[in-house]
């Protein structure tokens, strides 16, 4: 039986990248086609974002600690995966750098003992200098402990494919939004507020970067599966190479949600609000792994907008924080 594994199963990515899985059709890089998910959350995690898919009969859940060596190997060598779709994050990683990198190392060793795996790691475009069109040899310049963190995976990836004969694919994430994604983030903050008539902090709102539907991302990791053997051991940047200002994200949001005049340009700061531009070319990922962005960044945040005002239901908005992705 072919089946991929969702590390982080319970997350915004990992699971729009289980929705995007259990759809039938999906095919792996060696025609065979995914006959199970499973779903790896952490104890006591939450499955709330696996609402429409844990009864499907492809999908199946799992629990255990990713940075438990022998409960986690334990349970791949009962799994047995086919191949494996890592977005598990220690939160931790976000105030301190020091997080282990436990689970990469048990991934490997466990897949190179079943021949012929694959991983489709989830990294980030934060490890980058800033800039417009970034490419894969782009400068990397890491300004926070989670950017840190993704740089050193970045590296470690090579080092440990290379001494466990894995093959990998890396895709470095640009900022991500939509269903399912933390109430305090951007856009449900912002539909939260403007949906009350209450105004709405935000930074200063002229910083670039390059917005993505969270499904059109989960699309990124399907393709990545279903790419041939060559496409492995790269990075690949997983943006739309438009250059949007954060107040122009908010502007669009708003004419789903409320009133535009209600959004506070400069009333709130967040931590990356100094990196002026963070903004893909996504060249490469179009040309080898087929993963085209859609046209209309519009189009896609009015539903996701619309998604959160037929959800959402907040009596007091919490504060908001800014895509870390």
């Amino acid at each position: 039986m072919s089946t991929v594994l969702v590390t982080g199963a319970g997350g915004f990515v990992g699971s729009a990248v289980v929705r995007r899985l259990v759809r039938r059709g999906t095919i792996l890089w060696d025609g065979s086609p995914v006959e199970r998910v499973v779903a790896l959350v952490r104890p006591s995690g939450s499955t709330n974002r696996l609402e429409l898919v844990t009864a499907a009969t492809a999908c199946s859940l799992e629990q255990a600690d990713v940075y438990d060596e022998a409960g986690f190997g334990s349970m791949l060598s009962r799994i047995r995966p086919h191949a494996v779709v890592h977005t598990a994050l220690d939160a931790a990683v976000h105030t301190r750098s020091t997080v282990e990198h436990g689970p990469l190392e048990t991934l490997f060793a466990q897949l190179a003992g079943l021949g012929g795996a694959r991983l489709v790691h989830a990294g980030s475009a934060w490890v980058l200098a800033p800039g417009v069109g970034l490419d894969e040899s782009a400068a990397v310049d890491p300004r926070s402990s989670y950017a840190e963190h993704k740089a050193a995976e970045d590296k470690l990836l090579r080092i440990l494919g290379d001494r466990y004969g894995v093959d990998w694919v890396n895709l470095r994430l640009f900022n991500i939004f939509g269903r399912y994604e933390r109430s305090s983030r951007l856009l449900p903050y912002l539909v939260a507020r403007l949906s009350q008539g209450r105004a709405a902090a935000v930074s200063h709102g002229s910083q670039l970067r390059d917005f993505n539907d969270v499904d059109d991302v989960a699309e990124a990791f399907a393709l990545a599966l279903q790419a041939p053997e060559e496409a492995c051991g790269r990075i690949y940047h997983i943006g739309s190479g438009r250059a949007t200002t954060v107040r122009e994200f908010a502007q669009t949001v708003a004419e789903v949600a409320g009133d535009p005049q209600l959004i506070r340009f400069g009333a709130g700061a967040t931590a990356d609000q100094g990196l002026e531009a963070l903004v893909a070319d996504p060249a490469l990922a179009q040309r080898v792994l087929g993963w085209t962005p859609p046209e209309s960044l519009r189009t896609r945040l009015h539903a996701a907008a619309e998604w959160w005002l037929e959800r959402l239901v907040l009596p007091k908005p919490p504060q908001h924080e800014e895509l870390k992705r």
